[in-house]
């Protein structure tokens, strides 16, 4: 049995560059990309865990679906990014 949900998951990510598309006399400090950077990660992990915990069968029996749909919420917001 396939999961389609996680594969969508998987094919739904795509790599997270944070200089890309500036011009090219613009800078950004190391600090500031870096936090870009762990923010979009940290958005796409919840968003992932919070499909599981709303799709997957052993989670969705013990866990509120609004923990999950919390969950997304935020990662979604914070993959949003700026």
């Amino acid at each position: 049995m396939s999961i389609p949900l996680l594969t969508s998951l998987i094919e739904e990510q795509k790599p997270y560059g944070c200089a890309e598309g500036l011009p090219s006399g613009s800078r950004i400090s190391n600090t500031s990309s870096a936090r870009d950077l762990f923010t979009h990660q940290t958005g796409q992990i919840l968003s992932g865990i919070g499909s599981l915990f709303v799709n997957v069968p052993p989670f969705n029996d013990h866990i509120d679906r609004n923990i999950g749909n919390l969950l997304i919420s935020l990662g979604r917001k914070l993959k949003a990014g700026k």
